[in-house]
């Protein structure tokens, strides 16, 4: 069994988007204790029977996972991934269809970006402006995707071969077209890797479901296994009412 990891912003403020530099140490020290294999998402996707893989991934571009994240990773020699919000580098994440009541955070610039990307992290596209592409005009496609990630691979001087979709929000038309262009794709579906994932939807659990790393350790175990799926399924119910 293997598993996407999520997280948005790594600071103390107790936000629906934060984890706690403190908790982010312990999880990722607990996952390496328990045997776990921390590797980028491309080996993630390679068969291994062993399992018990998770491969690291960040939304936004928020400065606390340069300031809190990569010295942790650094020092323990472990990858990771970033989907940046290329419009937005170096302004608050106050996009258009942010929410009102979001909290506000500071996004990274692109040389704080290439920091990262020096340190060990793998950066990914999260479109120009975070919006949902199932929602998306025609029009906008190329600037908010195309030109998003062409933006991020000029001035990083690397490829962007990875993309989330913002919101976890897609139709078959978003996936067709983002799989004409990178390698993979996440969405915010709450589940474990199965054994034959679409690499242009794949799951990943959201770490605000893990804000107490002592209580979900073995993140295999029977126990995590069943509180995630119990927070799936409450998950489902909800977008069904609100939708």
């Amino acid at each position: 069994m293997d598993a996407i990891l999520t997280f948005h912003s790594i600071d103390a403020s107790g936000s629906v988007l934060s984890y706690a530099p403190e908790d982010f140490r312990r999880l990722v020290e607990g996952l390496l204790d328990d045997g776990v294999r921390v590797v980028t998402l491309a080996d993630l996707l390679q068969p291994d029977p062993a399992g018990r893989r998770v491969a690291l991934t960040f939304d936004d571009g928020f400065t606390s996972v340069r300031r809190e994240a990569l010295p942790v990773l650094e020092e323990l020699k472990l990858p990771a991934l970033l989907y940046a919000v290329s419009g937005w580098l170096g302004k608050q994440n106050r996009w258009p269809t942010q929410p009102a009541d979001a909290p506000d955070f500071e996004l990274m610039s692109l040389a704080e970006l290439r920091e990262l990307r020096d340190g060990g992290f793998e950066i990914g596209c999260h479109t120009a402006n975070h919006p949902r592409l199932d929602r998306l005009e025609a029009a906008d496609w190329d600037a908010e995707v195309e030109e998003s990630r062409a933006f991020l691979e000029d001035g990083l001087g690397a490829p962007v071969r990875h993309f989330a979709y913002p919101y976890g929000a897609y139709d078959e038309e978003a996936v067709r077209r983002v799989g004409e262009l990178f390698d993979t794709a996440v969405t915010t579906r709450l589940a474990f890797l199965g054994a034959a994932e679409d690499p242009l939807r794949l799951p990943r659990l959201d770490t605000y479901y893990l804000r107490r790393p002592g209580l979900h350790r073995p993140l295999f175990g029977g126990r995590t296994r069943w509180y995630l799926g119990v927070r799936a399924g409450l998950r489902r119910l909800r977008e069904r009412l609100v939708g």
